[in-house]
């Protein structure tokens, strides 16, 4: 659930309890998410008896979509049987984030983000329409006596998904509202909230596995918010269970950058990387399915043509991208920019390019959005992450470093 008038999106349907809900047109990627949870009939069949679903809300995937990452990956990794649920409403919720200063990089992330998890088919999945403890079986549409298009109308829908998946296996809720949280505890659903701002993937391992499973999880590491430059960087601290978050932890521990320019630049990179590899799926068609598989025709191929797309990089997407139609060129090189600190020739941290060789990057990549049809995400992008690009160089720098 979203603060204010934000959290009413679904609002003016029929008087008619027979009537759905009328609700906006979704943008291209989130009506994509949407649609395959209502067509992705093998994600709809039983949970497995030992399989645990999180209920996420929007609130979390807002601010906390780089948790849910390592969090995500991290259960992958181990073969864990977890689940993450995105309930219908909270898919509408992030639609009506996507042109917000300030909240629409968070939630064109988190949107492009779930799309490529829910493709595939694995640990993430949306609410299908019938999902819902509703008699009408649909979630969107009016029951006797719901009021809709009042402030509780999207939790009660959060809510109803989260009761529909507890009575099929256990279930938890992962919000910041507290009122929702409240509700669902009282419905017997245990919650799972982000109460601190060291908040990481081992708090969650912990809640749902107990605190010897939670030591295979990460700690908390910095990560690029609307917090970053406003407060200091939290230090792990015992929770009030007594677990020692950051000691004898069986994850290995990285050094991390903490810069607001180095965080940001991170998150550029991965977000950017998984559109232009979006792009070049629909613009290559079935031939970028074919390469990788061994027969390259020549070894003075591309380097992109000697691997499997699902390992391409961003460099690698330019590149492919340029011999079908030539892309602008500036300096810094788009596929540097895109590139990992220290990963490529030229490539750096955030905090090391300009502020014009920020804006000159990504407006070459904005440029390349506009030779393809399929490029329309990337341009609709440019606003949001320049937003923040603004509000960091026109703030007192902090000393450069980590």
């Amino acid at each position: 659930m979203l603060p204010g008038s934000a959290q009413a999106v679904l609002h003016g349907a029929s008087n008619n309890v027979n009537a759905v809900q009328e609700v906006p047109v979704l943008d291209a990627t989130l009506k994509r998410i949407d649609d395959i949870a209502n067509t992705d009939v093998e994600m709809q069949g039983p949970l497995s008896e030992q399989s645990t679903i999180i209920v996420v809300d929007t609130n979390v995937l807002l601010e906390f979509l780089d948790v849910l990452q390592t969090f995500v990956s991290e259960i992958e990794r181990h073969g864990l049987p977890v689940l993450l649920i995105i309930p219908g409403v909270v898919i509408y919720e992030l639609d009506s984030q996507k042109n917000r200063d300030g909240l629409s990089w968070f939630a064109r992330r988190a949107s492009t983000w779930l799309l490529s998890k829910v493709k595939e088919r694995r640990t993430v999945k949306g609410q299908a329409l019938e999902e819902t403890c509703k008699a009408s079986r649909n979630w969107k549409k009016k029951e006797p006596g719901e009021e809709l298009g009042m402030d509780r109308t999207n939790d009660s829908l959060i809510l109803d998904c989260c009761q529909y998946f507890f009575r099929r296996g256990r279930t938890f809720l992962c919000s910041k509202d507290k009122i929702l949280a409240v509700e669902a505890e009282s419905a017997g659903i245990p919650t799972i909230f982000p109460h601190r701002g060291s908040f990481c993937s081992r708090d969650i391992a912990y809640a749902v596995f107990g605190q010897a499973t939670a030591k295979m999880f990460s700690g908390y590491y910095p990560v690029y918010s609307n917090e970053s430059m406003e407060r200091d960087v939290p230090t792990a601290t015992p929770d009030e269970d007594g677990m020692d978050v950051d000691d004898d932890s069986a994850v290995a521990q990285v050094v991390r950058p903490s810069h607001a320019l180095d965080l940001l630049h991170l998150q550029v990179i991965e977000y950017f990387s998984l559109l232009l590899l979006d792009m070049v799926g629909v613009v290559g068609h079935g031939e970028v399915q074919k390469f990788g598989g061994g027969d390259v025709g020549s070894r003075h191929a591309p380097s992109y043509a000697r691997k499997h797309i699902m390992f391409w990089t961003a460099s690698d997407c330019v590149e492919y991208l340029d011999s079908k139609k030539r892309c602008p060129r500036s300096s810094p090189r788009v596929e540097v920019f895109l590139t990992k600190p220290y990963e490529g020739r030229g490539a750096r941290r955030g905090q090391d390019w300009s502020r014009r060789d920020w804006e000159v990057a990504l407006g070459t990549l904005a440029a390349i959005g506009e030779q393809w049809e399929a490029g329309s995400a990337i341009r609709d992008s440019m606003p949001a992450v320049l937003f923040h690009v603004s509000r960091i160089f026109s703030m007192p720098m902090r000393p450069t470093g980590l």
